[in-house]
């Protein structure tokens, strides 16, 4: 009878943590998508340091989450986009990278990124690229 304790705690366990999981990539991807909303909100106050901050974010936590590979892509065009804004363009260069990389993985056109990117190393004025 002691046996049987030990053997079925380690056939719960497995379940346990699998169910948390899961549970821990949701909350990750509506974070995500509530940071996201966040960062429009600052973009559209033109606040391009904070609208920068929410994008970089809401990346995070859709990587996190195993969000869809273009919708990781866009959110780091967007937080590049709006490092641009904030004249930061080691971090605009960084998230234009990341947009880059993950749309090719995902199978999406990386053009908008490859344009914003080749324009910042131009040594285009500070600004929102469009």
């Amino acid at each position: 009878m002691s046996t049987l304790l030990p053997l079925r705690a380690r056939l719960v366990l497995p379940l346990i943590l699998m169910a948390l999981s899961a549970c821990s990539t949701q909350i990750e991807l509506r974070t995500a998508a509530q940071q996201e909303q966040f960062a429009q909100e600052a973009a559209s106050q033109g606040d391009w340091e904070r609208a920068m901050r929410s994008y970089a974010a809401a990346a995070d936590n859709a990587e996190l989450g195993h969000g869809d590979g273009a919708w990781q892509a866009h959110l780091h065009h967007q937080a590049g986009r709006a490092a641009s804004g904030a004249c930061r363009y080691d971090a605009a260069e960084f998230h234009f990278r990341q947009a880059i990389a993950l749309a090719k993985k995902s199978g999406q056109s990386s053009a908008l990124s490859d344009k914003a990117l080749e324009s910042l190393q131009a040594g285009k004025p500070c600004g929102v690229p469009r």
